[in-house]
């Protein structure tokens, strides 16, 4: 009884010391991407930041490209868990489109710390294994933007005649765009955007009873 659980023990051992070498190359990675861009660092430059051979880094990605993939997945994913709070009790929709517009008012999304959104797309346009982890997250996203425009729906918060993954696509690609924009300068007012489209997602009977005190005052 005590062997097996001095073997659990070990084996837990060695799964937690993999995923701490795995996160250790990711934040490498990132960090030497945000300095040279995603083309620039070599694995090996890499690996050396990490403190791990070209060894270590094979027993956990296949490519270059897995590793991109990799830390596209950890920060474009925390991003979107800052925006989305999960489950059931998670943010109402009028609260995630606040905290994006108050998050773009800071500056370009930090989706991949500060890795440009460019960089990423011309990554996805040359690479099949990043460009299916970006569109996993995005559907990812869409999902969980789906869940939170039903709950609205069901709270009577957001207009029951409109179609939850059609709203969360839509939203998307709004974030798309506004990022696009952030990286480029364009003007780009995302406090009035995002409550001009909560106003357009309303029940009708709530729009019209402010319409009609805005007449009256």
């Amino acid at each position: 009884m005590q062997a097996g659980t001095k073997a659990a023990a070990k084996k837990a051992g060695r799964v937690e010391e993999a995923q701490r070498t795995r996160e250790a190359l990711v934040a490498a990675a990132t960090q030497l991407f945000v300095e040279q861009g995603l083309s620039g660092p070599s694995l090996d430059a890499i690996c050396a930041r990490a403190g791990f051979t070209r060894g270590a880094f094979y027993v956990h990605f296949r490519t270059r490209d897995d590793l991109i993939a990799a830390v596209v997945e950890t920060a474009m994913g925390g991003f979107i868990d800052a925006m989305i709070a999960s489950g059931e009790a998670g943010a109402d929709l009028a609260t995630i489109v606040r905290t994006f517009a108050a998050v773009l008012r800071g500056g370009p999304l930090p989706f991949v710390g500060r890795v440009r959104g460019h960089q990423i797309m011309e990554a996805c346009i040359r690479s099949p294994t990043l460009r299916q982890k970006y569109n996993e997250l995005l559907a990812h996203a869409r999902d969980r933007l789906s869940d939170t425009v039903r709950r609205g729906q069901a709270a009577g918060t957001i207009r029951p005649d409109v179609d939850p993954p059609a709203i969360a696509q839509l939203l998307l690609a709004l974030v798309l765009g506004a990022h696009t924009a952030s990286e480029i300068g364009a003007p780009y007012d995302a406090d009035r955007v995002g409550e001009d489209v909560l106003r357009m997602l309303a029940p009708l009977e709530r729009t019209t009873g402010r319409s009609a005190r805005s007449r009256r005052g």
